[in-house]
């Protein structure tokens, strides 16, 4: 679920969209309501952390998933459908199937054409994907015409802390972010985006033209007419390029410094960096209004964002390393656990976290879109 976003395409389907006439009913708990515990919480930048989230909440989720499992097998065949940025890999799907072996994943990888699928499935008629995925910013349009369906995850034994940044019925399951990504064996990075001002860095600097959410912190920090004074200075001088790939040219050395998000190159000399006023943001799943098993939707999310087996494998296991950085709200024993290319990523959003990063809220939602579609234009004319 990338963060990246086509501002206008996504600003012209929210105008010009119809909305849903009618949400259905939430889905209930089968065996009654979770009981409530309290977050031993540490907060954790914008996000609260529970520490005894496995102790006290994990051990309900995990009751709540199995009855959820039972009437989702019983539904539509128990086919389940899953759209997002990229379609599923195999090899999450066989470890959904291992521990739910009579649900079928059709899936579909649709990037930034996700959420006009999502509205032109409801509109026809057709099949349409059970479960929502996205950051408040690149599900906005799927926000506002009111595809995710009512849903009170409390109930359902998630901690009321992870529901703060995003609407009640969006279940947080990873953060990603902004950081540089550099080779070490070429060049150091500052701190700061201001800092690839310096001669130094003219010619080593890239940026993938989708990608102007990079300076959306900047801007949200320092203003708007700042972040694009900066922008238009850092191509004039040369020092940024703007490359369709930058992962060549990162991995040689020939541009050592990418602005982008999580590294997914195990080449040994690429390493990232938070930077000032970069931003991290919660990503999202959650069921589409437009669901015909919804009970499979929540299931998965579950299991996607909090099972315990399922998370080990993505900290430990290098062929799960490129999905996102599990939600910062889990303890810090699930993040201790992590190697390879998945510590080298959550060790730097998490500090970037911890120091002060930009997080997008409902609240400040339209701000971000309104500075991603500045940069957008400051980038790219």
């Amino acid at each position: 679920m990338p963060i990246a976003l086509a501002a206008a395409g996504m600003l012209l389907l929210s105008s010009c969209s119809s909305p849903q006439a009618a949400v259905p009913a939430a889905v209930d708990p089968e065996g009654g309501a979770a009981p409530a515990a309290a977050c031993d919480a540490v907060e954790v930048g914008a996000i609260t952390r529970c520490e005894n989230f496995y102790e006290d909440f994990w051990p309900e989720i995990d009751r709540q998933m199995d009855a959820l499992y039972e009437t989702a097998r019983e539904t539509d065949g128990g086919r389940l459908v899953i759209w997002d940025w990229y379609e599923l890999a195999p090899e999450v799907i066989a470890q959904f199937n291992e521990r739910y072996p009579d649900l079928t994943i059709e899936t579909r990888g649709l990037t930034y054409n996700l959420s006009s699928a999502v509205i032109s499935a409801e509109a026809t008629g057709a099949r349409n994907t059970d479960v929502l995925s996205g950051s408040l910013v690149s599900a906005a349009a799927m926000t506002d015409e009111g595809y995710w369906a009512e849903v009170d995850w409390t109930q359902f034994g998630v901690p009321e802390e992870f529901l703060t940044i995003g609407a009640p019925e969006m279940l947080p399951d990873s953060v990603n972010g902004s950081l540089m990504q550099y080779n070490l064996d070429q060049v150091e990075v500052p701190a700061t985006l201001d800092g690839l001002l310096d001669p130094a860095y003219r010619g080593k600097v890239s940026i993938a033209n989708y990608n102007p959410i990079v300076f959306s912190g900047y801007g949200m920090a320092e203003g708007e007419e700042a972040m694009v004074d900066l922008i238009g200075e850092l191509t004039s001088s040369g020092n940024l390029v703007v490359l369709e790939d930058q992962n060549s040219p990162l991995s040689s050395g020939d541009v050592p410094v990418a602005l982008n998000q999580t590294l997914f190159n195990p080449n040994p000399s690429l390493a990232v960096a938070p930077f000032e006023h970069s931003g991290v943001f919660a990503q999202f799943s959650g069921v589409n209004s437009d669901a015909e098993n919804p009970s499979g939707a929540m299931l998965w999310s579950l299991w996607n964002a909090f099972d315990p087996e399922w998370l080990e494998l993505r900290m430990t296991d290098e062929q799960f390393s490129t999905t996102q950085v599990p939600y910062a709200g889990l303890p810090t024993s699930l993040f201790e656990q992590a190697t390879g290319l998945m510590k080298t990523n959550a060790d730097a959003l998490l500090s970037g976290l911890e120091n002060g990063s930009g997080t997008e809220t409902v609240e400040t939602r339209d701000e971000w879109i309104a500075m991603i579609t500045a940069a957008d234009e400051a980038l790219n004319g």
